[in-house]
């Protein structure tokens, strides 16, 4: 029987999202091409979270060598893919990677690999396994952006996982895609600016199939962009309670749904902890720089109304923002920090803003000549809004760095957390839901402080100030391979 290794890389000692523990979940796309590959397989798989694929020097790798390697990576990943790619082709495994930073930057990532899946693979996968087995595989292959009526009865091998490494929460698919198109953001570069929504039949179906009572919605927007898609939401929202199906769950969308009241109580009756959402910045100015107009269109003096009406539904607001983003200056951190406190937010993360491969962020600060790490593809790690990777304009370095240990010391250390989880339970009556976003504020705790551990590396390496578009010659940055 054929061997085939799934493989989710992480740089080794990054902590972030993956790192909040009450909600670490499985590579939901590596459950998916389990599910999908035709024929006869054995499958295993490595989370480079739990288990490392590549020993101390980065060199060789530390599993039994597979018939094929299937890699799936982020930009900030991509780095450390490449290392595993490189080590597994010294022994002539061949490897295919496929994800968000293989479908930007495909012509660089076919350097390291044999194949590259651009866009989703749940309809070119087959064909891939195919070539494969008749040893024709081809570089590169296009799975397009194919309507979500092709999930239905295609569920992810979620036990497969599970029994490899024991996750207590799961995520699940109900749309895709964006229309909008905020400077920052990598959704639409990825998944289209068309927002395609699962038949949320499939949906109850497949929460029907698993016995995962954990569940995170594993999309930027559940709710939607139209009437007709908040509908569909609640239907769903509908089908959940009327199944019983007793799933807690999460997901992430905008903070208009604070303006549909029977939205938000199917949400708390469904089993909803609450939802995470992109406050990004209480200043219009720096919101128009992103073009997030979702925001604009509510305006941010709605933004205290619509959390106090989540709130009144017993759900908490996980609130992000961004730091460092154009039009913020030194004093923004004490307003940042002031408006989460007034309004009571639950849970706070955030991250710095970063020019995601082929965003319009990413073109605009590389015609402005302001990136300084442009060293691809290795210099790709820095791209996850945990480092700065550009120079600012309305601070300085030190100014930066001053407001985020500010925001720390006045949000998350001391007592901070404690009274924060006494003021949620206040506000949304619901213990329950305030022990989670306190559960997961302590996980963010280790997060923020190897944010700040970055920055002052920065501080202290120089490199804040390179001018790489003398070093390299070139006024913009090749994403096909190297800088």
């Amino acid at each position: 029987m054929k061997k085939m290794l799934l493989i989710n890389p992480h740089p080794p000692g990054r902590h972030g999202e993956e790192s909040i523990h009450v909600i670490v979940q499985m590579p939901l796309n590596l459950a998916y091409i389990a599910a999908l590959t035709p024929g006869d397989w054995e499958f295993d798989v490595v989370d480079e979270n739990i288990k490392l694929a590549l020993d101390e020097k980065e060199q060789e790798i530390t599993f039994e060598p597979p018939d094929l390697v299937a890699i799936t990576a982020l930009t900030y990943q991509a780095p450390r893919a490449y290392r595993i790619a490189m080590a597994c082709r010294k022994r002539g495994i061949p490897v295919i990677m496929g994800g968000i930073h293989a479908s930007v930057c495909s012509e660089e990532a076919v350097q390291y690999v044999d194949a590259v899946i651009t866009g989703e693979a749940e309809t070119v996968w087959p064909e891939v396994i195919r070539d494969f087995e008749q040893g024709q595989l081809k570089k590169i292959y296009n799975g397009g952006l194919p309507p979500l009526s092709v999930l239905k009865k295609v569920y992810p091998n979620r036990e497969l996982l599970k029994k490899k490494y024991g996750y207590k929460f799961s995520s699940i698919i109900t749309t895709k895609g964006c229309p909008n198109r905020c400077d920052f953001c990598s959704v639409p570069t990825f998944q289209g600016q068309k927002f395609r929504e699962r038949p949320y039949e499939d949906v109850l179906d497949e929460m029907a199939a698993t016995d995962y009572k954990g569940l995170m919605f594993a999309e930027d927007n559940f709710y939607g962009h139209s009437v007709k898609s908040a509908e569909r939401a609640k239907n769903l929202f509908r089908g959940m309670i009327d199944r019983n199906l007793g799933k807690n769950w999460l997901g992430f969308t905008a903070l208009n749904i604070g303006l549909d009241p029977e939205a938000l109580q199917l949400m708390t009756k469904s089993g909803c902890f609450g939802f995470l959402v992109g406050i990004e910045s209480t200043n219009e100015q720096v919101l128009q720089k992103m073009n997030k107009k979702v925001n604009l269109r509510l305006g941010t003096t709605s933004y205290k109304d619509c959390i106090k009406k989540v709130h009144d539904a017993g759900l908490i607001v996980w609130g992000s923002v961004v730091f460092g983003a154009d039009g913020d200056d030194k004093d923004s951190f004490k307003r940042m920090v002031d408006f989460i406190l007034d309004c009571q937010v639950d849970i706070l993360t955030y991250g710095l803003d970063c020019p995601f491969p082929k965003t319009p962020l990413f073109y605009r600060l590389d015609a402005e000549r302001r990136l300084f790490r442009k060293n691809f593809p290795w210099d790709w790690q820095y791209y996850e809004t945990a480092h700065i990777v550009h120079r600012l304009v309305d601070m300085t370095l030190d100014d930066f760095v001053n407001g985020m240990q500010y925001v720390y010391d006045h949000l998350y250390a001391g007592d901070n957390l404690r009274m924060r989880f006494k003021n949620s339970i206040k506000a949304t009556g619901n213990p329950r839901n305030s022990m989670f976003a306190l559960r997961v504020s302590q996980d963010w705790d280790q997060v923020f402080k190897q944010v700040l551990e970055n920055l002052h590396k920065l501080q202290e390496s120089g490199d804040y100030y390179k001018d790489c578009y003398k070093e390299t010659g070139k006024t913009a940055v090749s994403l096909s391979g190297t800088a």
